[in-house]
């Protein structure tokens, strides 16, 4: 939500309905759920516990999305390094 420019905010702010407030409210909401071990289905319980209106729960499963990706992406380059790494300390004994 941090990349998202003042008119498209502006837009999502129209469609959803909300104020600014509520908006960051719904994100901060969002990021909470990711921040748990939890399979995809029970994210997706969780978003459907919320008691959201479609428009915030497709909102909120784009933010979840969004971060799941980054922290796959995050334990994927972390695993890659690690790998490089112990290949070459390995080929230099």
């Amino acid at each position: 939500m941090k990349n998202i420019s003042k008119f498209e905010k502006e837009k999502l702010l129209q469609l959803l309905e909300c104020s600014e407030n509520e908006l960051e409210i719904l994100n901060k909401k969002a990021l909470e759920l990711v921040d748990g071990e939890c399979s995809f289905y029970d994210l997706f319980l969780k978003i459907l516990q919320q008691g959201y209106n479609i428009r915030e729960a497709t909102l909120s499963a784009i933010i979840l999305g969004e971060q799941l990706g980054y922290k796959k992406a995050e334990i994927e380059m972390e695993k890659e390094i690690k790998d490089k790494l112990y290949r070459a300390f390995k080929n230099n004994r």
